[in-house]
């Protein structure tokens, strides 16, 4: 019997399995290549590792959200509870990679490592980044290191803690990086340095009751300001099926005066708001955001727009109060 750690492989589409008609050319089909072929086209993978592979879906990330991730986490926890797996990678798009890794690691708290990756160039493309970003994640899914680190994100040769990702450009290979914190490690050849200690989020696994539950998260808006914002925009807060919304303000969370007072004067105590921001590195305050009058909004901290929705929506679920939530997301930034 191989001494060798056996990786298992899901695929579910991504840029990273893309089919373009030119090796230069920017248009292509994403999930044309099953995790058995992208696993084929990494050399040297057979040398330090046993590899296993399954397609879980073939799309791209644009088409998945909380209903895939959910289907995807279930077989994450099965994979990682048995004997005969040493440690699972998940070959996912960019789209909403950061996303899909931020709501994993709430609601799994795997013992063994786990790996999402992805790429900026389809399969076909010339210097395609998919083989060798495939290979480094491997490469760190099979680490008795990273065992208790939560998920992680492995790309352009750095490892990631999965919560912190954040997707800084659209085209790019250097395109993800981990915010607020820094990189775990960066990867070089066949040898993985560690540059960090173990950054594993305050909310790993908190959420793990949701794989035992069926049907749609609570409904949460994300409303997206901009310079002369029209306040009746706001109107679908009033709606009864929203159950919370995500305000992605200026700055460190500013709200023009038209949004405060348009918001202050509805009367939907059950809908919580969280305030974000629409800046990349995000940093929003209870001291540094506007405040609602009459409304007890929550402040996001480090978490962007869609983080925040997605902590919001599982905490509505859970049935958890304003209060109770604000202090989740304080759990975030100390």
């Amino acid at each position: 019997m191989s001494g060798k750690p056996t990786i298992h492989v899901i695929g579910t589409g991504g840029t990273i399995s893309g089919v373009g008609s030119s090796a230069t050319g920017a248009v292509y089909e994403s999930g044309r290549v099953g995790a058995s072929e992208l696993v084929a086209e990494v050399g040297g993978l057979s040398k330090v590792t046993n590899i296993k592979t399954e397609n879980l879906f073939a799309t791209g990330s644009e088409n998945l959200g909380p209903d895939e991730w959910r289907t995807l986490a279930r077989r994450i926890e099965e994979l990682t509870t048995s004997s005969d797996i040493d440690g699972v990678v998940v070959t996912h798009g960019t789209d909403t990679l950061e996303e899909a890794s931020f709501f994993l690691d709430l609601v799994c708290k795997p013992s063994k490592p786990v790996v999402l990756t992805a790429a900026m160039r389809p399969a076909t493309a010339l210097s395609a980044d998919g083989p060798a970003n495939l290979y480094q994640a491997v490469l760190t899914a099979a680490s008795l290191q990273l065992n208790d680190h939560g998920i992680l994100v492995v790309m352009n040769g750095t490892v990631i803690p999965g919560w912190q990702a954040i997707k800084t450009d659209s085209a790019a290979l250097e395109s993800f990086c981990a915010y607020p914190g820094g990189l775990i490690g960066r990867i070089s050849g066949e040898r993985m340095i560690l540059s960090g200690e173990s950054c594993t989020s305050p909310l790993s696994g908190m959420f793990s009751d949701h794989l035992n539950k069926g049907g749609k998260l609570p409904l949460v808006r994300v409303i997206f300001l901009r310079g002369g914002f029209e306040e009746v925009l706001l109107e679908d807060l009033i709606k009864n099926d929203c159950k919370g919304a995500v305000i992605a303000g200026f700055g460190a969370g500013t709200l023009p005066d038209t949004v405060v007072n348009r918001i202050a004067k509805m009367e939907r105590p059950e809908c919580v708001i969280v305030v974000s921001s629409r800046v990349q590195r995000v940093m929003v305050m209870s001291e540094t955001m506007t405040q609602i009058e009459g409304w007890n909004s929550i402040p996001s901290g480090f978490l962007n727009p869609q983080k925040s929705a997605l902590l919001l929506s599982l905490a509505l679920e859970d049935g958890l109060q304003t209060l109770e939530i604000a202090e989740l997301f304080k759990k975030l930034y100390g």
